[in-house]
């Protein structure tokens, strides 16, 4: 009776391992053509293109919003150099040459 209760164990091992091995062996393919697919020369003409845009799009974005920043690093670098020379004379003219 125990060989037959093994017996079961080891096909229900062996069937466990087969359903779990069905779904690894579909996620592999799709990451390993995914991967394939990135390589820039293997892209279809039509991914080409959207990535070309999507490339074109992106430079517009960081220029906006490099012209939308740069007021305002300006202002607070112009404070920040006001109040170091400031700071500076204040210390200057307690007598604190540190």
């Amino acid at each position: 009776m125990t060989v037959l209760s093994n017996l079961s164990l080891i096909l229900l091992a062996v069937e466990a391992f087969v359903v779990a091995l069905i779904p690894l062996v579909l996620c592999g393919g799709l990451v390993y053509g995914l991967w394939w697919l990135q390589r820039h020369e293997n892209l279809p003409t039509w991914l080409q293109l959207a990535r070309a845009y999507l490339s074109l799009a992106l430079a517009y974005v960081e220029m906006g919003m490099a012209l939308v920043a740069r007021p305002i690093l300006s202002v607070h670098s112009n404070l920040a150099t006001a109040q170091g020379w400031l700071g500076a004379m204040s210390q200057w003219m307690k007598g604190d040459d540190k």
